[in-house]
């Protein structure tokens, strides 16, 4: 019998007899290919001319009708064609032929009749700006998204990989930190963004206005999934990486940014802050990074070789409220139970069995066991339940007293995103959504509140891959908002045995109203849940390193010749009037004093680590010690038992060594005989100030110097040639490896935060730690000697000019 030829009966309850509905309900069958070859032709008229519109709603609906009548089409097709086929073969005899034949037109048949009555796995369009839960934050809810694509440059496998400078700017990404600690809080600067930070989550645990205090402890848990011990992604022999190049880990230039922030701005020491992830062995290619920069941060890891510190558990335990029966007690991390703080670092990613992994996924990383590890509770059934309504663990996870109730802050690495596991060897993909549009994804966001933060990654991930809208994704969103009153029912109850003390609301919890305009109802104005702050990529770029609106001041005139500024631990200046033989000082609340009246006619300064004075003191071609009473002690007067040329700046390095540069000036007020040393060079002083070496010999005139931070660079100017060079620094201090920094000399130089280099003369010419110039502060004086950042949050850069103090209010900050 032909398909089209069935007909629909039923029997009459009085006669008995056969009535044929196939009049009556003729047109039902039509319904489906009508409707299939309708949303067909919406969707190819709509979205072909622009694909953004395959996101709209009315899309999301045509889309799953249109390719259901495309498989009931093909699938019906195939059927006919393969039965035809089969009756053929049996004719002729050809019953193995005939019998592959049947069993392709029921396959066909099968998938046909699937395409119209299979149930959609899919979940239910998410309602708009409905929120639940509690915001959390200086601005309740507020999650704070900065988009720069110029932050990435990567043609994809085969041109490096994505985690290379080359790829991935380490300076663009610092900048949008920057812009993301500020717009969280509304500071006006990082430091002052940092302050509210520690200070508001310091009053919302009971201890008060307090800031961040010196030896505090902090853990950055990452995920660095793509270095899990089971992928066999890193050698645990060597630490370096086997394959899985590409993998969308925690980027280590977002980390470098982070490091810079906790250690340059709030003053963080660098073996107070662990890297932690309790699954991965962390590579050499990542490590070195952050590590050529801030060499004494911890990084903990299931290995613990290579200078790595293997993760142990604390006597802390993690209970799970589900009560799971006969497994082994779970303990939350030894870094996590001694740290004062948290930073909870994600990355935005799609998930084939959670939908999503975010921040609250990213604590499956913080056990000190696989999440599936036999004997112990299984972790991965609640997260992947295709279900409404249940317990999640995650919410265990993110509420514990050590794990959530000590996170600062979270952020989320949206550089490069994909989909784990299946992008593991395949790396990230470029997003199709808006405002994307075939690039990468090139994002950061921060947030104080973990649910809020998870749902903004949700409905980003939701726009744009199908895993996030499968049936129960966000289920654990709902059950965190509402921990204390949970869909699920569920006592949540980690930091203890049985239900003693349920969680409060984790934070709060809503969609946004669709993907292009990206509004929650705090940005409509109509409800107390989300608000999304948008940075853009220009609005980024304004930011620069000059803080928007400032202009050059001067502040104090009527000196003879300015010079060698230098600031001490509280922010406040120092500056000599070399003339007049005087060092001034300028107090972070604006007060002008004479520090010293008789310093040796001093010219370039700087503070050594015990808040003495350093000074070049050209009056006897002397270096200079100088404590806060005034008192001078002379640490160098000669090379080799001859007469320096006349020291001019210098830098103290890590270790308590000092570099000086030594060229020659002469000077009206000096009595002495022509030049004893046979050049003009660069010298070491080494730590204990009782040996001088010499680091160069071929600079015509060294002028200023200035090292990183980690002490691993000395920029030295040579005024006499026009140009800066940056040198290695070797173990016994000497210097390596000289290498062209710009086509510019110098008298006075600084760094900041970011690595960039300041350079005087005509103003400030300021170039990127690549040599790139980038900014140009002019100066309304003849000449420009020096500069240094100061000021109790070293966000104002002072400089010295001619007869003045000048100062302007920067975006970056200075280092220490």
């Amino acid at each position: 019998m032909r398909l089209s030829e069935r007909k629909d009966t039923h029997s009459c309850p009085q006669t008995g007899r056969h009535h044929s509905d196939s009049k009556k309900y003729r047109w039902f069958k039509y319904i489906f290919p009508m409707a299939g070859l309708a949303s067909l032709i919406w969707f190819l008229i709509r979205v072909v001319p622009k694909p953004s519109r395959a996101l709209y709603p009315c899309q999301r609906m045509a889309f799953p009708i249109a390719s259901g009548f495309i498989v009931w089409f093909l699938g019906l097709g195939a059927w006919g064609l393969a039965f035809r086929k089969a009756k053929l073969s049996f004719a002729r005899r050809r019953y193995m032929l005939g019998l592959l034949c049947a069993a392709l037109s029921i396959g066909a048949l099968w998938v046909a009749i699937s395409a119209t009555g299979e149930k959609s796995a899919l979940a239910e369009p998410q309602a708009a700006n409905a929120p639940m839960g509690t915001a959390k934050g200086i601005n309740p809810g507020r999650v704070v998204w900065v988009h720069d694509p110029e932050a990435t440059d990567w043609d994809g496998p085969g041109d490096g990989h994505p985690w290379q400078a080359d790829h991935t700017d380490p300076g663009r990404v610092s900048k949008m930190m920057s812009r993301a600690i500020c717009e969280l809080t509304g500071a006006a600067n990082d430091a002052g963004a940092w302050d509210r930070l520690f200070r508001h989550f310091n009053k919302t645990r009971g201890k008060g206005n307090v800031a961040y205090n010196r030896g505090e402890k902090i853990a950055i848990k990452v995920n660095f999934v793509g270095f899990i011990f089971s992928a066999k992604g890193v050698d645990p022999e060597s630490y370096n990486m086997n394959d899985k190049k590409d993998y969308m880990n925690t980027s280590p230039q977002m980390l470098l940014a982070l490091l810079r922030q906790l250690v340059n701005t709030v003053g963080v020491e660098q073996a107070d802050i662990a890297i932690c992830d309790s699954l991965a062995y962390i590579p050499n290619e990542y490590c070195n990074i952050f590590h050529n920069e801030f060499p004494n941060v911890k990084c903990l890891d299931r290995g613990g070789t290579k200078g790595r510190v293997k993760m142990r558990q604390s006597s802390v335990p993690l209970h799970w409220s589900s009560n799971p029966q006969a497994a082994k007690q779970d303990y939350v991390p030894a870094s996590f139970a001694e740290a004062e703080y948290l930073i909870n670092f994600a990355n935005l990613k799609a998930h084939s069995g959670s939908g999503v992994t975010l921040c609250a996924k990213n604590h499956y990383g913080s056990l000190i066991r696989w999440p599936v590890e036999k004997g112990y509770y299984d972790l991965h059934p609640s997260a992947f339940a295709k279900e409404t309504g249940i317990y999640r663990n995650l919410v265990d996870l993110a509420g514990h007293a050590h794990t959530g109730g000590k996170t600062l802050l979270y952020l989320v690495d949206g550089l490069y995103c994909g989909v784990h596991p299946v992008d593991m060897n395949k790396g990230p993909r470029r997003w199709k959504s808006h405002p994307f549009n075939g690039d990468w994804t090139s994002s950061l966001f921060a947030s104080q509140d973990p649910v809020a933060v998870d749902s903004v990654g949700f409905d980003f991930l939701h726009a744009e891959y199908e895993n996030p809208r499968k049936v129960g994704v966000d289920d654990f969103l709902h059950e965190a908002a509402q921990a204390d009153n949970p869909p699920s029912g569920t006592f949540y109850d980690p930091d203890h045995a049985g239900n003693i003390k349920r969680l409060a609301s984790l934070g709060v919890h809503e969609h946004w109203n669709n993907p292009k305009d990206k509004k929650y109802s705090r940005n409509l104005g109509t409800g107390k849940g989300i608000e999304l702050v948008a940075v853009t990529a220009v609005e980024t770029e304004k930011a620069g390193i000059i803080a928007p609106g400032a202009k050059v001041q001067e502040l104090a005139d009527g000196f003879e010749f300015t010079e060698g500024p230098a600031v001490d631990a509280q922010g406040n200046v120092f500056f000599t009037d070399q003339p007049n033989n005087r060092i001034h000082k300028w107090s972070t609340d604006g007060e002008l004093s004479i520090f010293h009246d008789k310093p040796g006619r001093s010219n370039g300064l700087y503070f050594d680590k015990k808040g003495n004075l350093l000074a070049c003191a050209d009056l006897d071609n002397e270096l200079w010690q100088i404590d806060m009473k005034g008192k001078a002690t002379v640490l160098v007067k000669d090379y080799k038992g001859k007469k320096l040329n006349g020291p001019n700046d210098l830098w103290p390095d890590p270790k308590g060594g000092i570099y000086f540069t030594d060229p020659l000036y002469k000077r009206p007020y000096w009595n002495r005989g022509p030049m004893e040393q046979d050049g003009k060079h660069v010298y070491y002083l080494k730590p204990g100030y009782k040996e001088l070496i010499r680091v160069t010999n071929d600079l015509v005139t060294p002028n200023g110097i200035i090292g990183t931070p980690d002490g691993k660079h000395l920029y030295v100017a040579d005024l006499g040639d026009k140009k800066t060079y940056v040198y290695d620094i070797n173990a016994d201090a000497t210097l390596t490896n000289k290498k062209l920094f710009c086509s510019m000399g110098s008298d006075g130089m600084t760094i900041d935060n970011e690595g960039n280099i300041y350079l005087t003369g005509r103003g400030v010419t300021v170039f990127n730690p690549a040599g790139k110039k980038i900014e140009h502060i002019p100066i309304d004086a003849g000449w420009t000697a020096n500069v240094t950042f100061g000021g109790a949050d070293r966000h104002t850069l002072f400089i010295t000019a001619q007869k003045s103090l000048f100062a302007v209010h920067m975006h970056v900050t200075g280092v220490q």
